[in-house]
């Protein structure tokens, strides 16, 4: 008399390779990181860009250690990865804290801010910036000398003031007489008229006045080589000159830019 007998052996081999997880390491994982690295490059590329600030020529609104954000929407929209642009909303205004291709190495990315554009008559009379013939008043902040506590520059050549350039207050340093080896007071020469802004074009210097190479040097910013408006500083790192090792500003963080 036959019985019955159940089978009791294990799961087959092949269900268990069925119920396994895909490896970190497997295609569709590889394809899944290879997608979001392109996506991020395409941000950074046509939408937004962090930039560090290795230089003092726009201290103290933009100081040495700083990670700045670039917006590269704030004027037009390109094609990622290149420079054909889709759709233009306008051009850098007076004013502007602006990322561009440095035009004597557009390998290089320079930050400056705007003070003329197209057909601007621009002049520097005894420090004071003129714009199409009016003064850019400025008031002196020398009794609150905090914010250069921890700039990259010796403070003490520093006068600080605030300059209203088309009602935007902001920034500017000037070297003191005795400190300054390779800029003057007047430009572009004493007795000369004003120097008029090329079309498609911006004329950019660095509030650090006199350490700052800029549109005084190599004249104005092509309007195809700017990448974009700096909007805030998204983290800064300063090692102070009596310390062996950095420390964060976390006061600057997330701090806009004007």
């Amino acid at each position: 008399m036959s019985s019955n007998t159940t089978n009791t052996s294990e799961p087959s081999q092949t269900a268990d390779i069925k119920n396994e997880k895909p490896g970190f390491f497997s295609t569709d994982n590889l394809k899944s990181m290879g997608l979001l690295i392109l996506v991020i490059l395409a941000l950074r590329s046509s939408v937004a860009s962090p930039y560090h600030v290795p230089t003092a020529s726009m201290e103290p609104t933009i100081k040495v250690g700083d990670r700045l954000l670039a917006f590269k929407m704030a004027y037009e929209v390109k094609v990622p990865f290149t420079n054909i642009t889709i759709a233009s909303f306008g051009t850098p205004k007076r004013g502007d804290i602006i990322v561009f291709r440095y035009p004597k190495d557009p390998e290089i990315d320079y930050v400056k801010r705007v003070v003329g554009v197209a057909g601007d008559e621009l002049q520097i009379i005894d420090d004071i910036l003129y714009v199409n013939g009016k003064a850019m008043e400025r008031v002196d902040l020398n009794n609150d000398r905090a914010i250069l506590d921890d700039i990259n520059d010796p403070k003490e050549i520093k006068l600080l003031y605030k300059e209203n350039l088309d009602g935007l207050n902001h920034w500017v340093m000037q070297n003191i007489p005795s400190a300054r080896q390779f800029t003057r007071k007047d430009w572009p020469a004493p007795g000369s008229g004003p120097y008029k802004v090329k079309e498609n074009s911006v004329f950019c210097i660095g509030d650090n006045r006199d350490n700052s190479t800029d549109s005084r040097v190599w004249n104005e910013v092509p309007l195809e080589y700017v990448r974009g408006k700096a909007l805030f500083v998204i983290w800064s790192l300063f090692t102070p000159r009596d310390a062996n090792f950095p420390s964060f500003r976390f006061d600057r963080f997330g701090s806009w830019l004007y």
